[in-house]
């Protein structure tokens, strides 16, 4: 997998959090233009938009160490994944 560069129509949280609500667009254009829309067909109401470049890549396994402690713990007490 190469990388990837996608647009995205972020609404942004009182914190300045994003939530992406529109994309992938390959054009940064395709963003603003969907918020562009949403205002003028006045479904923006009083939310904050900004737009997120999105860079997607292969992941590759590298990491510092984890807290193996910490995931022992959290398996015990039922969090382990069930196939």
């Amino acid at each position: 997998m190469g990388e990837v560069i996608q647009y995205w129509l972020a609404e942004l949280d009182q914190y300045g959090n994003p939530k992406l609500v529109d994309g992938a667009h390959s054009e940064r254009d395709g963003a603003e233009e969907a918020a562009t829309l949403l205002h003028r067909l006045g479904l923006a109401g009083g939310r904050t938009f900004a737009v997120a470049e999105v860079r997607i890549t292969a992941l590759t396994g590298q990491h510092g160490p984890l807290n193996e402690e910490a995931i022992g713990t959290l398996n015990a007490i039922g969090l382990r994944p069930h196939g």
